[in-house]
């Protein structure tokens, strides 16, 4: 398994961190998009088991994430809308590194939801859509004037950080939380107000336009996912008019579905239906 890495710059100036894992002879490529305040290289064993499929990894730290917002992550970027065209223009480069080969899509959390987001925007060429507890619908019960109040904030104080992620609910296994917790390239404090709007905006795009959805799609979700609300993915797989659509909601599983307690089996089914779609 070849390492690579490299950096691009974005048209509105912002040097993003690329790396890649490839197999000696891939089969397919597979564009990895990670979650709110973490960084791409925290996929290890989704990695290794998609290059023993022969599945050429790519993927990227995101504006404000891990090694493209050195000395230290910020979390922040202005428009979710932007980071989908990161998304679009790094898609490309993987289908032109690998001509021909069948393309798939893989999003955690926030990345997720920006993947689901991009997918509906840009309707691209995929083989399949893995979905990791992504971010589609805002927690239940969210007042309507904490809504307001979080545009109000945009606009005067977009950098203000206001929302503190539930670390501790990442995982039921102790080890991988402090993980987390001493990861240098994860943000750890509280997210910036933009990227919270910015969140809740593309969100909200996912929700109206999910009947649009007709890729084949895979979601996992936990039912004790205190970062993400499960309601999204059902919403999803609800409303896609995928022909080849499944939902796997993973009893008492927390957010971090692949540093969960139920990790070995996530991992089985996401490299199955990978590798049912290479025979």
């Amino acid at each position: 398994m070849k390492h690579l890495e490299t950096e691009y710059k974005s048209p509105d100036g912002v040097k993003l961190y690329l790396q890649a894992w490839m197999p000696e002879a891939p089969r397919a490529s597979l564009l990895l998009v990670h979650g709110l305040g973490e960084h791409s290289g925290r996929y290890e064993s989704l990695v290794q088991g998609l290059v023993d499929l022969g599945v050429a990894v790519f993927t990227f730290d995101g504006r404000g994430h891990g090694k493209s917002s050195l000395p230290k992550p910020t979390a922040y970027f202005d428009s979710y809308e932007r980071y989908l065209e990161d998304i679009d223009t790094l898609a490309g480069k993987v289908k032109n590194y690998t001509p021909g080969l069948p393309f798939f899509m893989f999003g955690h959390s926030m990345g997720g939801g920006l993947v689901a987001a991009y997918v509906l925007k840009y309707q691209p060429d995929v083989a399949g859509v893995v979905l990791s507890a992504p971010a589609i619908k805002e927690a239940e019960g969210t007042p309507k004037i904490l809504i307001a109040l979080s545009g109000f904030l945009n606009a005067v104080a977009p950098k203000l950080n206001a929302v503190k992620l539930d670390i501790d609910g990442v995982s039921r296994i102790p080890e991988e939380v402090e993980k987390y917790k001493n990861d240098p390239l994860i943000f750890q404090k509280s997210i910036p107000v933009r990227t919270g709007y910015e969140v809740y905006q593309m969100m909200q795009f996912i929700q109206s336009h999910a009947n649009e959805f007709v890729q084949p799609l895979l979601i996992f979700h936990g039912t004790s996912d205190r970062l993400t609300n499960s309601k999204g993915s059902e919403l999803l797989f609800e409303k896609a008019q995928s022909q080849d659509k499944t939902l796997k909601i993973i009893p008492g599983a927390y957010h971090e579905l692949l540093n969960d307690s139920d990790r070995e089996e996530v991992l089985k089914d996401i490299l199955e239906w990978v590798g049912n779609k290479l025979v």
